[in-house]
């Protein structure tokens, strides 16, 4: 799908994707997360297009290769400004949020202010406040880089070594098959496709550091946890069961400090469950939004 462009209030060139088949369905907002662009959604946008309508966007600066200014804010708030630019650049009047590792973030901070426009949020594999924050260093991402003792938040630890990321990027630039790494060490289910997996990688190791870092502090030091009890919205929270970044105990708290929410695992999945297990989401998701979303 080509991309759109929207030049947003701040004067910053904000790209998005459209897929509209029709079907007069439910909108659908994608909210990606720092390990991956438009790429982790591939597979699940051809399974939720069938029955939905679906706006996806990648994050400013976090295109394989692009670079935004100093004075571009990459704050949570921030962003979930743009969102709400591109909604109404597009006339949509309400969606349903589908965030994803930075995502959820990203979504609760939309629905601090646009409550009447959410009509339903799904968080897949992150919470209100910072991710990364259950990473030990007993993980494997953390042997890879070279971490040997505990640390209190992984996102904290790697804003503040960037030398790490440049680590684990020459790692992986150096690998003939990265994915076949990735599923050997458990960070990525074998199931996912070597060839789509690899091309995720492949952005990663080109994005922008010192740019990658700045978002890293950003999600670090946000938390919309105190907006979960005054959120009155429609909310799936999905778990991977094997997920390194964020624990599934984790997301099953957040679920229970919002009123009326479903808390959903996938036994075998990991932080990447968007490339893994398409199908089952799609299930999940179309069967949440006909059941809790009036007509």
């Amino acid at each position: 799908m080509k991309p759109h462009k929207h030049i947003s209030s701040t004067g910053r060139e904000l790209t998005y994707r459209i897929w509209d088949d029709g079907n007069n369905g439910p909108w659908l907002v994608l909210l990606g997360g720092l390990g991956g662009t438009h790429m982790v959604w591939v597979p699940l946008v051809k399974a939720l297009r069938k029955r939905n309508r679906i706006m996806l966007w990648d994050y400013p600066g976090l295109l394989a290769g692009e670079q935004i200014s100093k004075d571009f804010s990459v704050s949570v708030p921030s962003l979930a400004n743009y969102q709400i630019e591109l909604l109404d650049a597009v006339s949509i009047d309400q969606a349903c949020l589908v965030g994803w590792s930075l995502g959820p973030q990203v979504a609760i901070e939309i629905a601090r202010n646009n409550q009447h426009r959410i009509s339903a949020i799904v968080a897949l594999c992150g919470t209100a406040s910072s991710s990364f924050s259950d990473m030990h260093s007993e993980d494997p991402i953390g042997a890879v880089l070279g971490l040997s003792s505990s640390i209190p938040t992984a996102v904290h630890w790697l804003s503040e070594r960037i030398d790490r990321i440049d680590r684990l990027r020459s790692f992986l630039k150096n690998l003939d098959h990265p994915t076949r790494w990735a599923k050997r060490f458990g960070f990525v289910d074998p199931i996912v496709d070597d060839i789509l997996f690899d091309a995720v990688i492949k952005d990663f190791i080109a994005l922008d550091p010192i740019t990658y870092s700045r978002y890293l502090h950003a999600a670090a030091k946000h938390d919309a946890s105190s907006i979960l009890p005054k959120l009155k919205i429609p909310t799936l929270v999905v778990a991977g069961e094997r997920d390194n970044l964020i624990s599934p105990s984790k997301m099953r708290t957040m679920a229970n400090n919002l009123k009326g929410a479903e808390f959903f695992e996938v036994r075998g999945g990991t932080h990447f469950l968007p490339l893994e297990y398409p199908a089952l989401l799609a299930l999940k998701i179309d069967d949440f939004l006909q059941r809790r979303i009036s007509k």
